[in-house]
């Protein structure tokens, strides 16, 4: 992949960028890493935040420079990035809009619902974490079996043994692994057989897998998440 200078600028969890990292990995792009340190009272975080060169006209995270061109919002970030990559170039109009139909909704019914839950505990005093993570994982079980249902409509594991890995099939990998790591015991795929197949088969899964291994952290930036999960998965029995 031909490309200038790469910078992705993110917190040290996997979040709304690690789906970035693991793409950068599996093509084999150059791209700098750059990870603002996490801690309990986020100086490293509060330090940069009213920088905009590095967290962007929004002063937030992730930003990406692509070359002299800085970039923020996931979303817009991803879309930059499959057209850039010549990605876009190499499918067809419908299957263009299948990725992007597919990021939006990983990021917006899956990621999105999966980090409020994580942060509930801090963000909602007294919230009762066991109905909120029985109506999460319902939600997301659900939306799960609409995704299964769209990618067996679109051949999508078909479709992607013939082409390189993209930004889509990242997110879609994260997406599962994420689920899998807070929901535990509590959740699995037995009920989507075709993601669980994209899950296990997926070409970018030894590079996922490097990356997280070789750089470990949580799924998101809130202090004390690992207790927090433990928390999510025994209140659901």
């Amino acid at each position: 992949m031909q490309h200038p200078p790469i910078t992705l600028r993110y917190f040290d969890a996997r979040g709304r960028a690690q789906f970035l990292r693991y793409y950068f990995r599996a093509r084999k792009a150059s791209f700098t890493d750059e990870r603002v340190p996490l801690s309990p009272d986020f100086e490293p975080w509060r330090a940069i935040r009213d920088d905009r060169a590095r967290t962007g006209p929004f002063k937030k995270l992730p930003v990406l420079h692509w070359g002299d061109r800085p970039l923020a919002e996931t979303l817009m970030i991803a879309a930059f990035v499959h057209e850039a990559s010549g990605d876009a170039g190499g499918l067809s109009d419908d299957d263009n809009l299948r990725h992007g139909m597919l990021t939006s909704s990983l990021m917006l019914d899956v990621s999105t619902p999966l980090s409020i839950l994580l942060w509930a505990e801090i963000n909602f005093a007294g919230a009762d974490i066991g109905a909120v993570a029985k109506r999460t994982l319902e939600r997301i079980e659900q939306h799960f079996e609409s995704i299964e249902q769209a990618i067996v409509e679109w051949r999508w594991l078909e479709r992607a043994r013939g082409r390189r890995v993209m930004l889509a099939d990242c997110l879609l990998w994260e997406a599962i692994d994420a689920v899998r790591t807070v929901f535990g015991p509590h959740w699995s795929l037995d009920a989507t057989p075709a993601l669980a197949k994209f899950y296990a088969e997926f070409a970018g899964r030894s590079a996922c897998e490097a990356l997280l291994a070789e750089k470990p952290c949580p799924i998101t930036a809130r202090p004390g998440e690992a207790e927090g999960i433990a928390k999510i998965q025994q209140a659901l029995g």
